[in-house]
Parts: structure tokens; C-alpha cells; sequence
């Protein structure tokens, strides 16, 4: 009874310590909604507010733009859009620019 009392707890213990890596995946879209649509667009086309801003589902614009540039653009800002790097974390933000680039 000792021994499987002890095997319950270790199991317990593994349990508890491997959640945080079975969480899920930060959810880009849900982010890009909560914080960029307001000026970006649900579907990626700018908004008055955001003039200037390129429309993210433009083909041109998707092909010529590294995630690794929207993910700069993210955390540091661009034109009139100030930075996320004190506002979102590092996973938020490559989770974020992902999104952006399946806008089409």
C-alpha cells in the first residue's frame, strides 16, 4: 500500500510538472483580434485610422514581407503604431505575425 501510495504521488508530481508544456499554443488570431483589428481589419485591410498601413491580405504585400519583419514591426512599432515588445511577450508576437501572414 506504501509503494503505491508513493507511485500515485510521483505520478502526481510528473503530472503537475509537465502542464505548462501541455498547454496550448498561443492563439494568434485571437490576439490579432483583441489588439490589431481595431485598426488593421479583421480580414487585414487597413482601416481609415491606420492610413498608410498596407493591407495585410494583399498578395504583393504577403509575398514580399518576412514574418520576421511583421514580428519587428509587432514589437517595436511602425509610422503611428507604437511597439508591443512591453505589452505582448516574445510567443505572443511571433504568434501574432503567423496570423497575419495566412491573411489572403
Amino acid at each position: 500500500m506504501k509503494k503505491l501510495t508513493l507511485l500515485l504521488a510521483a505520478l502526481a508530481v510528473i503530472a503537475l510538472a509537465s502542464a505548462p508544456a501541455a498547454q496550448a499554443a498561443v492563439d494568434g488570431k485571437a490576439l490579432y483580434d483583441a489588439k490589431c483589428a481595431m485598426c488593421h481589419g479583421k480580414d487585414g485591410v487597413a482601416k481609415p485610422m491606420a492610413k498608410g498601413s498596407a493591407n495585410f491580405n494583399d498578395a504583393k504585400w504577403q509575398a514580399a514581407t518576412k514574418v520576421e519583419a511583421i514580428e519587428a514591426s509587432i514589437t517595436d512599432g511602425k509610422g503611428k503604431m507604437k511597439g508591443y515588445k512591453d505589452k505582448m511577450s516574445a510567443e505572443e508576437i511571433k504568434a501574432v505575425a503567423a496570423y497575419v501572414k495566412t491573411l489572403k
